[in-house]
């Protein structure tokens, strides 16, 4: 308490020094005390700072741009909240540009040039000397003690500052998938910095014919609370229980990959979950995305 009475009177001093300084000056001779370890640094967020017209909140935040065609939104990553809250944001700030329910976005990943040479661990984002930066979030929000030890490798600082940086700019793929359960639908985020996309054609990091403003409108209507009714109502293979626990064998899912299809030839709808696109290549069998819609239909 007698500290604080004792910052209070000296800031009071330095407030009335102003009507007798040039602020710039005043300004300068704080910020040659703060550097030489004469004056706490909080003298800059208490007086200094308010003398230069900074905002706190914007010195403490770093801005970065989404696009999707000619649309684009300005994400805050607002550095003073916890890290689940920042998340919190980032996904409520997608959804309000998307259109896309807030319930429906399971995961965002980024990817960028490193910021610097670093690789792992100095640097937790890049693996290579030569490779990408990236990382990936879920919408999920455990309590700390279920937190896993090997998921906390990031700190909060280090997405601050070895990842992001104010102005960076991510085109957006969107890419939706169906439970295994098939009565819900979800859409992924890819975040992909411009400095890695060839604008003349795709490549199995970025697609551009799903990044369109059209595409993800349509992304959007379909994931609605209807469509889910619609799903929940319709046939869908049943896993088999074993001794207590869900056996989902090859059977079920040869009967659940024939049932999707189905799904999505009946809605018309498959080409909002897989881009048919020659450079977009299946993650799992390294092969071509089929089509699985009927493209005559309307």
């Amino acid at each position: 308490m007698a500290d604080e009475r004792n910052d209070n009177r000296y800031l009071r001093g330095l407030s009335r020094s102003v009507d007798e300084l040039n602020a710039n000056t005043l300004i300068l001779k704080l910020t040659e005390q703060v550097a030489c370890g004469r004056s706490e640094p909080k003298v800059c967020e208490k007086l200094i700072y308010p003398l230069m017209n900074y905002n706190l909140e914007e010195l403490n935040s770093t801005i970065i741009r989404v696009q999707v065609s000619d649309a684009h939104q300005d994400i805050i990553l607002d550095w003073s909240k916890d890290w689940y809250d920042i998340k919190r944001d980032t996904f409520r700030q997608l959804a309000e540009f998307t259109g896309i329910s807030l319930k429906s976005a399971y995961d965002i990943s980024f990817w960028k040039p490193p910021v610097t040479n670093d690789v792992y661990p100095e640097n937790p984002f890049a693996f290579r000397a030569d490779g990408r930066a990236w990382f990936r979030i879920t919408n999920s929000y455990p309590s700390p003690e279920d937190i896993p030890r090997s998921g906390l490798r990031c700190t909060k600082q280090d997405f601050k500052d070895k990842f992001f940086r104010d102005g960076d700019c991510f085109a957006l793929n969107t890419k939706m998938k169906m439970e295994v359960t098939l009565d819900e639908l979800y859409v992924s985020y890819r975040l992909v910095h411009l400095d890695l996309i060839d604008k003349t054609e795709c490549n199995r990091l970025f697609c551009h014919h799903m990044s369109n403003k059209a595409f993800l409108d349509k992304q959007a209507k379909i994931t609605n609370p209807n469509i889910e009714s619609y799903l929940r109502a319709q046939y869908r293979p049943v896993p088999r229980i074993e001794y207590g626990d869900i056996n989902f064998n090859y059977d079920f899912h040869n009967a659940k990959d024939i049932r999707e299809r189905e799904i999505h030839a009946d809605l018309n709808i498959g080409q909002y979950f897989y881009s048919y696109c020659t450079a977009f290549l299946n993650a799992t069998t390294n092969q071509r995305t089929p089509r699985i819609y009927w493209p005559n239909r309307g």
